[in-house]
């Protein structure tokens, strides 16, 4: 009875858990809203190239226009196709696994390529938003 008790998940000991869970996976996130299509785009890059360094696995680049179905000249919408068109022309390669992007509705989800030698955490300053409404 007593063996029973001490036995944790599933009736396994700690010692035998503890060996097959995974590490915790390193993600990002930026949030792109109220910047203008060019310096959503340069922010993007910089942030891509900064989670790589960093060492980070993934990172989701948060562009909204959920329900922007086609690509748009005009309005809401165009940080999203133009992060799109870039993931798609080979612009995150670098960085990033082109067969692992995931085309949300409203982000970027980018699996980064792994760091041999990630630096320690830094991040270059965001730029002002040009657009932003307070809530």
């Amino acid at each position: 009875m007593l063996a029973a008790r001490s036995r944790g998940w599933r009736g396994l000991r700690p010692s035998m858990v503890r060996g097959n869970v995974p590490a915790r996976v390193r993600k990002t996130t930026v949030d792109l809203h109220g910047h203008d299509v060019r310096t959503a785009v340069r922010l993007a890059l910089n942030r891509v190239a900064e989670a790589y360094n960093n060492g980070y696995e993934t990172i989701e680049l948060i562009h909204g226009a959920g329900d922007v179905a086609e690509p748009v000249a005009e309005g809401r919408g165009r940080i999203k196709w133009e992060l799109r068109r870039l993931a798609q022309s080979g612009g995150f390669d670098r960085f990033a696994y082109p067969d692992r992007t995931w085309l949300k509705n409203g982000s970027l989800v980018l699996t980064l390529r792994s760091n041999p030698r990630p630096s320690r955490t830094a991040w270059s300053s965001e730029p002002p938003r040009a657009h932003y409404r307070q809530h």
